[in-house]
């Protein structure tokens, strides 16, 4: 009779045949219709005797015998089976992209055993695109995106237990790999693939009626000796599970990967790792969920179970989440979502743990580190990775005893922050703490999408697209031992000696933390600093503290108070408020004391320019009464103009010796101009009458 070939598979799988091919065929499907004979000897007297005998031709059929293999498409043969068993001739199909032959059929397990397995082989040739389209593959499928090329390929499939054993052969010639290190490879080149499964010893010698003990099989593959891979599997339920295993890549010769008692043991030698391509490729994270900020897809645990629980990696260089370490050892173990371990690199060393998030947002990275060294390329790679709004981070508990960035030592960091971006999109800093010998800087703030209320200028600065944007907030005090030290530290040497103090305040700016957006800063902070000089430095260096220096004064003006500033200007102390709108800064109540003048500033700064427009009055000192005035703290709601009328200016002989000058253009080249007697106008007030 002719009919569907699925409903021709129905009968073969509720027939005797069903137990007699070891439910080889439990799980095949099949489309079209298909041409079938049968034969049936049934001894009414002697059922136990009874024969079959028929044949199923195929006629461009669609056939796939496990929802994990290929699909055979347009298949052509015939398969004969009896009551001893099946054979299958001249089969060919579709599969992969290329053409493919398939024989086989039943055979005793040994000789005049009763015990049957069924065998099953194909030999063909695979291409990039098939293996694309082949979904059933999963890993292959991912991994043949970025290949080209077709290679030849034999399978050999065994069906024992009802457990397909597969082994998969290929040199691998003829299909290029454009994958990360270490498995590219050109067309031309061979790198032969080895994947099998077999059933272990135990499974084998179980008794055929059923198992008192879950059935286990062996998977190993290779490539080259490049990698190499094997599980032992739990195969008795639906979804292979493993049990243990082993992971060697890019090891030496005579290096192995020791499969452990349990778990998954993982060892890594290669010159590049790069677990971004890795993550890229596989579109699941599985390659460094252990150390990145982003919540994997939730595998199922069988799918999970194949992910190491131990690793070793050594390399000249691991890439992940966009920065590079070099010369990189790690020891690392999971337990469950947890990672922990211990890293020595050139750029760091230290121990650390990551908890995987469950949901967006929800992991943690606690580390104890010896030093930790970013670059000006890696502070680049943390400001991408900021860029992708806080639902990026993890919450955050880590101390460094050695801070190194961009080339400049910052001593001991701290850092307490945490993700609340569950309801609301915002990356909490709890603490940020940078400890030197010089000074110590401590800050508490928030990083969240701008809210219209709570900063009207930032969001109007924003423009229209306000709520797409994210603000960073700040809360610091920076308490300085040795103002000159510090800033040597910071690359600016020479401008300032000794000095000691704090500065606080509040600072805003829309973007991530890391990116310093001048256009859009708002706040404000206080200064108040006591006990040092201003050296003779070249303009530029220490740009704005370079206008404060007022070294510019003697420069383009022959003055009769050289001698105060030529050689650096010493205070007794520097104070005011400063206020930063749009990235302006604006000051009406800066003093600096000195021993033989007093300064006082008012203005503004265009931090973004960097340029300024201050008014600087130069009150020399006379006697013990200019120092109590000037001495005295402005008040920034009275402004620089008041406090002189009011409290300087009325005594004749200081109002006659003070100067005024007004220092604008840029910072590393300012222009002064002396102002002439203005201040004498100012303090006597309008004159009326007649002048001559």
């Amino acid at each position: 009779f002719q009919g569907p070939l699925a409903q021709a598979l129905g009968i073969v799988n509720t027939s005797p045949v069903n137990t007699l091919v070891n439910q080889a065929l439990a799980k095949s499907t099949g489309t079209g219709n298909a041409q079938v004979k049968l034969k049936l000897e049934l001894p009414v007297a002697a059922i136990e005797k009874s024969k079959v005998q028929g044949s199923v031709l195929f006629a461009g059929n669609d056939v796939q015998l496990t929802p994990d293999t290929p699909l055979l498409s347009k298949a052509k043969g015939t398969v004969t089976f009896s009551e001893r068993g099946f054979a299958i001739t001249g089969a060919q199909a579709r599969a992969l992209g290329g053409d493919v032959k398939v024989e086989g059929g039943t055979r005793p397990v040994a000789p005049r055993s009763p015990e049957t397995l069924v065998a099953i082989h194909a030999q063909g040739t695979a291409s990039a695109e098939g293996l694309r389209q082949a979904k059933e593959l999963g890993f292959v499928a991912r991994l043949a995106k970025d290949a080209s090329g077709s290679t030849p390929y034999n399978v050999s499939v065994l069906f024992r237990r009802g457990v397909p054993e597969v082994t998969v052969t290929s040199t691998m010639q003829g299909l290029a790999l454009n994958l990360p290190a270490p498995l590219a490879k050109s067309a031309d080149s061979s790198l032969p693939l080895r994947y099998e499964n077999t059933l272990t010893r135990e499974s084998l010698a179980l008794p055929p009626s059923g198992a008192a003990r879950p059935l286990q099989d062996q998977l190993t593959f290779e490539m080259g000796r490049l990698v190499s891979i094997a599980f032992l599997r739990d195969v008795s339920g639906p979804e292979a599970r493993v049990l243990r295993g082993a992971i060697g890549v890019g090891l030496a010769p005579g290096e192995t990967a020791a499969m452990p008692d349990q778990g998954v043991m993982a060892n890594i030698n290669l010159a590049n790792v790069n677990l971004d391509q890795w993550d890229e490729l596989l579109g699941q994270n599985v390659a460094s969920a252990a150390v990145t900020a982003r919540a994997p897809a939730a595998p199922s645990p069988g799918a999970s179970s194949y992910i190491p629980t131990v690793m070793a990696v050594r390399a000249k260089e691991l890439t992940v989440q966009g920065r590079a370490l070099h010369n990189v050892t790690i020891g690392a173990s999971r337990d469950g979502p947890a990672w922990r371990g211990s890293i020595d690199a050139t750029e760091l060393n230290g121990y650390a743990e990551y908890r995987q998030p469950s949901a967006p947002g929800g992991g943690r990275l606690f580390a104890r580190l010896a030093r930790l060294a970013l670059g000006a390329s890696a502070t680049k790679e943390v400001e991408s990775l900021l860029d992708e709004q806080p639902t990026a981070l993890p919450a955050l508990d880590i101390v460094v005893d050695d801070f190194e960035l961009r080339g400049k030592k910052l001593g001991r960091l701290e850092i307490d922050a945490m993700n609340r971006s569950q309801g609301v999109r915002e990356w909490r800093l709890n603490k940020l703490n940078l400890t030197m010998p010089e000074a110590t800087f401590a800050a508490t703030g928030n990083w969240a999408a701008l809210n219209a209320q709570a900063a009207p200028g930032v969001f109007r600065a924003a423009g229209p697209r306000a709520a797409e944007r994210m603000r960073t907030a700040m809360r610091f005090r920076l308490e300085i031992a040795d103002s000159g030290q510090l800033l040597s530290r910071f690359g600016m040497k020479d401008v300032v000696r000794r000095g000691k103090g704090k500065l606080e305040g509040q600072v805003a700016w829309l973007g991530s933390p890391v990116s310093f957006n001048y256009a859009s800063m708002d706040g404000n902070f206080n200064v108040d600093m006591q006990g040092g000089q201003f050296l003779k430095a070249e303009p530029g260096i220490g740009k704005l503290l370079g206008v404060m220096s007022l070294q510019a004064l003697p420069r383009r003006l022959a003055l009769d108070f050289r001698d105060v500033f030529s050689e650096g200007f010493s205070f007794d102390f520097i104070r005011g408020d400063v206020t930063i709108q749009d990235g302006i800064a604006a000051t009406n109540n800066l003093q600096m004391k000195g021993v033989n003048a007093a300064v006082l500033m008012e203005g503004r700064a265009d931090l973004q320019k960097e340029t300024q427009d201050l008014k600087v009055v130069v009150v020399p000192e006379i006697n013990a009464g200019t120092a109590s005035l000037v001495a005295a703290a402005i008040n920034p709601a009275i402004g620089l103009g008041t406090f002189l009328a009011q409290l300087v200016l009325r005594q004749p002989l200081i109002r006659a010796a003070t100067q005024e000058f007004r220092i604008d253009g840029p910072w590393a080249d300012p222009h002064v101009t002396r102002i002439g007697k203005k201040v004498e106008a100012q303090a006597e007030g309008p004159k009326s009458g007649n002048t001559n």
